[in-house]
């Protein structure tokens, strides 16, 4: 088993490899009680205010999409003039990205996808 050292670099190097992949500028594993787990944001991002906003987020819409019957929630997204906020909840953690407002979101939910995969490997 590993230990969360390992986890928390095993996740950093997946993040990492995710913006280099795509437009994302900033990215973070959230454990739902909204704690860091893994970040690739920029040194001016409050880490501890974005993550404690991605789990009441995430636990937010997913009360939303239940009363409204739209199943288990698969992404959320927030557009701003600026940045496009995404956030992907996992079985206990979300991830977050932040990419330009005019990324192809095409592209970047096929690059989020593929992050999601791997971090569900390493955090089981």
């Amino acid at each position: 088993m590993m230990n969360m050292a390992s986890i928390a670099q095993k996740l950093t190097a997946i993040l990492k490899e995710l913006e280099s992949n795509s437009d994302i500028g900033g990215c973070a594993v959230v454990s739902n009680r909204g704690q860091i787990m893994a970040s690739a944001l920029h040194q001016d991002v409050d880490e501890k205010s974005v993550a404690a906003m991605a789990a009441a987020l995430t636990s937010v819409a997913g009360r939303v999409g239940k009363t409204l019957g739209s199943g288990e929630t698969e992404s959320i997204s927030i557009t701003g003039t600026d940045k496009i906020i995404l956030t992907n909840p996992l079985k206990n953690s979300v991830l977050i990205a932040i990419a330009p407002a005019n990324a192809k979101l095409g592209l970047l939910d096929y690059e989020l996808e593929k992050s999601r995969s791997e971090i569900t490997k390493v955090l089981g």
